[in-house]
């Protein structure tokens, strides 16, 4: 009987996949938004210290660091893409898997497909496959290593991005279960970041885009790694379920039919996915016309996460982006949330801290028991003049299941491009935004990935934009 890892690498490698361009296709959204998204964390602070590392020893220049250009090796830019990527929080997210697979799938695919000189059709394949391999082997967990003190993200990841290396290597059946592997021995992420607010789980992306670079690599090679490496009894399965029910079922079913990589989110806030429908209906209010200054208490009604840890006050701008009563403060007060919200000096505003200390989270059985499938929330504000307002969300927006996006199928590819158009201005890379926009959508037919790497060099040069404005 074939092992899960087998039945991964058939779909893979299967010619009918490879055919399939409209499949393919439909990654450009995901490519779009992390590569934006990746560019817009190289401001962050926690890159400098990323980009000196990497700069100090250099490998073989063979793919492009972003934001510095093509200096040093597939896994080291990897690592440096993937720790960018998931700076801001604004990287997509997968709501069932309860993962953030773009931060992990796309930068090992870039790296990889750059020093393989793999056609821009591949690299879009690579992103579904990767995609398709790490969310569903986090639907099988549904979020609960969190409870443990591990992060999805980067235990699953690995996985992901050996996944998605390994197609752009262009690996056979066998080369592939080796990657898979090899990738499950280094799976890691410990959620301690909440104790301080400190930069670890921006660094979980990298290193599992990293792993599974190098996992595929050496498979290539010939390095062995276990064809159990999911189900044995020393697998990721036994290791990472803690004796709790999970459905390794979800690794297999319909596999090839149902298509659980275009069921990631895309993030319109710079915070934990876990607020974003808090945050929508705090917009909502502000529009409706409530004032911030009339409200008495605010009731914030949502699923067990770990979200409920959090201090009244945020203590540094990581704190932050987990802190609902910040953030819906911030929404109530303005009407939107964005970067400027999570710096130092914002986190200190007065009258958006005031307004937290009237904000009170409570965790309901009944929306817990709705959770993952629907991430629903209710928002109560106790008015000063004694009336009561309600709103009620049950799936955030920038989820391709949220009840906006059934009726307008192409809305959440324009929210994407306005996103990417806003984030860059904001982040001093307007100038890139019409030329990576324009790149993604005709990866398709690239032969291979020069054009978009110009585009992530530190400076834009002067002869490849002449050249292109001329094409």
């Amino acid at each position: 009987m074939a092992t899960i890892a087998e039945l991964l690498a058939d779909f893979a490698v299967n010619d009918a996949l490879k055919r399939d361009k409209a499949l393919a296709g439909g990654m450009r959204i995901y490519a779009l938004d992390t590569l934006a998204v990746t560019l817009a964390g190289t401001i962050a602070p926690s890159s400098a210290p990323m980009t000196r590392a990497i700069l100090a020893a250099c490998g073989k220049p063979e793919a492009t660091m972003i934001g510095v250009g093509k200096v040093t090796s597939a896994w080291d830019a990897a690592l440096a893409n993937g720790t960018f990527a998931h700076a801001l929080e604004l990287d997509d997210d997968h709501r069932v898997a309860v993962l953030h697979p773009g931060a992990v799938v796309v930068p090992a695919a870039l790296a990889s497909a750059e020093a393989e000189t793999a056609s821009g059709l591949t690299f879009l394949r690579s992103l579904f496959v990767g995609y398709e391999v790490m969310c569903r082997l986090g639907e099988v967990f549904r979020g609960s290593q969190f409870h443990h003190g591990v992060h999805p993200t980067a235990l699953c990841g690995v996985f992901g991005a050996a996944a998605a290396a390994a197609v752009t290597m262009d690996l056979d059946r066998d080369a592939f279960v080796r990657a898979l592997g090899i990738a499950g021995t280094q799976a890691f992420g410990l959620t301690e970041w909440r104790s301080d607010g400190s930069w670890i789980k921006r660094l979980h992306p990298g290193r599992a885009a990293q792993s599974g670079v190098l996992a595929a690599r050496l498979a290539r090679e010939g390095f062995t790694g276990p064809a159990t490496i999911f189900e044995g009894e020393g697998g990721f399965f036994n290791a990472f379920s803690y004796g709790e029910s999970i459905d390794p079922g979800c690794m297999t079913r319909a596999l090839g039919k149902d298509h659980h990589a275009f069921g990631t989110a895309i993030k319109p806030y710079p915070c934990c996915r876990f607020e974003h429908g808090a945050v929508d209906l705090a917009i909502a209010a502000n529009e409706s016309g409530v004032a911030a200054n009339n409200i008495d208490v605010v009731h914030v009604r949502i699923y067990a996460t770990g979200v409920l840890s959090y201090h009244q006050q945020p203590k540094s701008p990581v704190d932050a982006q987990f802190n609902v009563p910040y953030a819906v403060a911030v929404a109530l007060l303005r009407g939107r949330i964005g970067l400027g919200d999570f710096t130092d000096e914002a986190i200190r505003d007065h009258q958006v801290l005031a307004l937290c200390s009237r904000i009170q989270v409570i965790e309901d059985p009944d929306l817990t028991a709705s959770y993952p499938e629907q991430y629903r929330i209710e928002l109560e504000l106790a008015l000063k003049n004694g009336e009561t307002r309600k709103f009620f969300s049950d799936c955030p927006s920038g989820d391709p299941a949220a009840v906006q996006y059934r009726s307008q199928p192409d809305l959440l590819g324009r929210e994407v491009e306005r996103k990417v158009s806003s984030l860059l201005a904001e982040t001093g890379f307007g100038d890139r935004v019409g030329r990576l926009t324009a790149n993604v959508a005709a990866l398709v037919d690239a032969p291979n990935l020069d054009e978009l790497s110009v585009l992530f060099a530190k400076e834009m040069p002067a002869a490849a934009q002449l050249r292109r404005s001329r094409a």
